[in-house]
């Protein structure tokens, strides 16, 4: 792939894709009449022509202080299609909180600037999702927990520039926000940005542990996604391609990154981003969740992808009966040798494969590592099982005893 691919291009490379009727499905389904998703190489020159595709001659740039480095070269693409920087908010917080969205609110209420960029992760991505819908709509942002709550989109229509590969916030109508309790969603069509700019240039900087861990979360998606109750053909499709593309890359990303291997797990991320709208994830970001929580209240919060990653060998394992050809396909995409495997045992490669890659690539091979206890598993249990918008749609139902079994699996 060498050209900048937009909306329906992104799925030119896939067999299902070919059926124009299939395509036109997509279309609607991802709701690209509303939105721009840009892909490839040199994607960010875009940025010009997208502000003014949105009417704007101005813009705000939302970023976090690790991605400084970046901003020149946004700057260099506003000023390279006409549009001015009407200024720069920097105070955005690693997994935004109720009072840091509400704070950087009341920051854009008060911008004059015609369009939104969010140059950053996930959580400045989710920041910018949530606050520019606050700043419109007035309140805090936990007044909109929940679905479908907002009632108006911002005048601030946002521009997602992602530097990391593996959230796909920039993709999604969902934003996660956190407070005294743990993690919250707010979803909302009015959060979608109305372009996403994918450029493995922005995501070059990341250091050999957050490739891991971004890519893990971007392949956790795929595979959650897939295997959801609430999949279909198309979702089916698209995951697969997104699994196509990051699970052949994704130690190379890590050990010796170059631009293709960028590229594959910037269009792994992104497709699997698009998933997290209409289907969404399952168990193990559920069982993730209360990793992240307590570990946070520990004063060592472990990453959310690698929380994901922890969960996820032991949520495929209790899927196998229900997942098993999708896990099967993703050994196989891998390049794991499948000869004379039967379905169950090309699963089971798979699944050794996603633990393999957590124990190898990132310093989280266990509970025990992750500053947990065998003390904390009934808490833990506790806290994911009222995660049911995503334990609801899991392949298979997921019990108490279930939730307490896969921590136990993973305390050392």
């Amino acid at each position: 792939m060498t050209r900048v691919q937009v909306n329906e291009e992104l799925l030119s490379s896939s067999e299902y894709f070919a059926d124009p009727g299939h395509l036109r499905e997509a279309a609607a389904f991802f709701k690209f009449d509303q939105r721009r998703v840009v892909l490839g190489p040199g994607a960010l020159d875009t940025l010009g022509e997208e502000c003014g595709r949105l009417g704007a001659d101005s813009a705000l740039l939302l970023r976090d202080p690790g991605v400084a480095p970046l901003e020149e070269m946004v700057r260099q693409a506003l000023e390279k299609g006409g549009v001015s920087l009407a200024g720069v908010y920097d105070q955005v917080e690693s997994n935004p909180s109720v009072t840091s969205v509400d704070r950087c609110a009341a920051f854009l209420r008060e911008s004059r600037a015609g369009v939104l960029v969010a140059l950053g992760g996930g959580s400045t991505i989710d920041t910018a999702k949530a606050a520019a819908c606050v700043a419109e709509v007035g309140g805090s942002i936990a007044e909109y927990v929940g679905f479908d709550l907002i009632p108006r989109p911002s005048r601030l229509p946002l521009i997602a520039l992602p530097t990391t590969a593996g959230t796909g916030s920039e993709a999604s109508r969902v934003s996660v926000v956190a407070d005294e309790a743990g993690k919250k969603a707010v979803y909302s069509d009015h959060l979608t940005p109305r372009a996403a700019i994918v450029d493995p240039q922005l995501s070059g900087g990341m250091p050999p542990g957050l490739t891991a861990i971004t890519g893990l979360d971007a392949i956790g998606h795929a595979l959650e996604c897939t295997a959801s109750k609430k999949s279909n053909p198309i979702g089916d499709a698209v995951a697969r391609e997104s699994l196509r593309a990051g699970c052949p890359y994704l130690v190379r990303a890590i050990e010796r990154p170059d631009p293709e291997a960028r590229l594959q797990m910037a269009r792994c991320s992104l497709l699997a981003g698009l998933l997290l709208s209409p289907i969404n994830t399952g168990a193990a970001h559920a069982l993730g969740y209360g990793i992240e929580k307590l570990s946070a209240e520990r004063g060592r919060p472990v990453p959310h992808g690698a929380a994901v990653a922890l969960m996820l060998p032991g949520v495929m394992r209790h899927n196998l009966r229900a997942a098993g050809e999708q896990y099967y396909y993703t050994a196989g995409v891998a390049g794991l040798d499948l000869g004379g495997c039967s379905r169950e045992e090309g699963a089971r490669l798979a699944v050794g494969w996603i633990d393999g890659l957590r124990r190898r690539h990132t310093p989280f091979a266990s509970l025990r590592e992750a500053g947990l206890g065998r003390g904390d598993i009934p808490a833990l249990a506790e806290i994911a099982l009222t995660i049911r918008r995503l334990l609801d749609h899991n392949p298979l139902p997921l019990s108490g005893e279930d939730a307490l079994r896969l921590y136990e699996e993973i305390l050392q």
